[in-house]
This record gives structure tokens, sequence and C-alpha cells, in this order.
């Protein structure tokens, strides 16, 4: 182990311990199967390698009903990222929430 190495690690214990750990955000994403914003949104948040829990509000009948309390407006893809929703595909707005949670 170099001295960059064994100097790095206590510092990295130090943030962790303080409660400077960056945790993932949670991604709840509102799909169907055939919308193709619902394709570019599942796209967006892979090639960034963001994990997300996707609803396809045709099959989940709960989810609908969520999504429905969630967002007045018809439409997909409908996201929430920590608690904060968007609606529609904006990668711009996207990235705004995951730059708001770190």
């Amino acid at each position: 182990m170099n001295r960059v190495n064994v100097m790095f690690i206590p510092l990295l214990v130090l943030l962790l311990f303080c409660g400077f750990a960056v945790a993932a955000p949670k991604v709840e994403l509102y799909t169907t199967s055939w919308c193709p914003y619902c394709q570019k949104a599942r796209d967006f948040f892979r090639s960034r390698g963001i994990s997300f829990t996707e609803y396809d509000i045709e099959k989940d009948k709960e989810a609908a009903l969520r999504k429905g309390q969630l967002d007045p407006k018809n439409g997909v893809p409908f996201v929430v990222i920590d608690g904060r929703s968007i609606h529609g595909y904006s990668e711009a707005a996207y990235e705004a929430l995951l730059k708001g949670s770190k």
C-alpha cells in the first residue's frame, strides 16, 4: 500500500463517521412498456449507474393509484427523486434533482 492510500483511509473513516457519506438517491420511475420517453428515462438513469424502482402503471394497479395521487396530470414518465417529482422526460430536471440530493 502506498503512502497516499494509507493517508486516505483514516480520512475516509472520519468522513463516514461524521455523516459525510453520500447516500444514493431514491429514484422511482412510473412508466408504461410502450412509451418511448419512458425508455429514454430508463436509459438516462442506467447510463449513469443510478438504481431506480420502476412501476408499470398499466400492469400495477396500486402503482397507478399512487401515481395518480402524486401527479394529477396524465402521462408518463413520472419520476420521483428523493420525494421530489418530475412529470415527463427532462434530463435537465433529473440532473438538477440528482445534484440537490447529494
